[in-house]
């Protein structure tokens, strides 16, 4: 038994330091963005691999409570952390509705959000599903990928529009969570 729980131990603590490793890379300045996309991703596969040894937990919203930073009307917010260190927060919308939004943190700041149109109903990121995908670092976008697979030109108006958005409603939506 002892035995067990000493790999397990060590399981656990090897991801975390792998993926905390791989995040890392994502803010090094000397990648180019393919590199840090990369490390985003590897990072974003290493949170839902853990997911199940996160703390969840879900905050009902009420009805507008968003509504200085969002046209979406949010009813529920599920929030998975790893002690105080927030890892992933997923949206979820009023009856009728599919879309959910799901934002990716390390240090404090998002570094992956995806918008998923039929996201409801599913409590794990399915990396099959269609969305529009953002990638930060050091707070900035470096890389977007709209549903369909094509890129987004990140210096493009509407892109930087949306990037101030999901900054915008990433920390509202933080500071919503009790």
């Amino acid at each position: 038994m002892k035995k067990t729980i000493f790999v397990t131990t060590m399981c656990v603590g090897l991801v975390t330091m792998m993926s905390a490793r791989a995040a890392g890379k994502a803010e090094n300045p000397s990648l180019g963005v393919s590199e840090k996309v990369s490390a985003i991703e590897a990072y974003v596969r290493s949170v839902e691999k853990n997911i199940s040894s996160s703390q969840r937990k879900e905050q009902m919203l009420s009805p507008g409570e968003l509504k200085k930073v969002t046209n979406e009307d949010w009813t529920k917010i599920h929030t998975y952390s790893d002690g105080a260190d927030l890892k992933r927060m997923k949206l979820y919308p009023t009856a009728g509705s599919q879309r959910t939004e799901e934002f990716y943190y390390r240090d404090g700041k998002p570094v992956f959000v995806f918008l998923e149109a039929n996201g409801v109903g599913k409590e794990n990121h399915d990396q099959n599903a269609t969305g529009d995908k953002y990638y930060f670092a050091d707070g900035k976008l470096i890389a977007a990928t709209a549903a369909d697979g094509k890129s987004i030109d990140v210096k493009s108006a509407e892109a930087k529009k949306m990037s101030e958005k999901l900054q915008k409603e990433s920390e509202a939506f933080r500071a919503a969570v009790k």
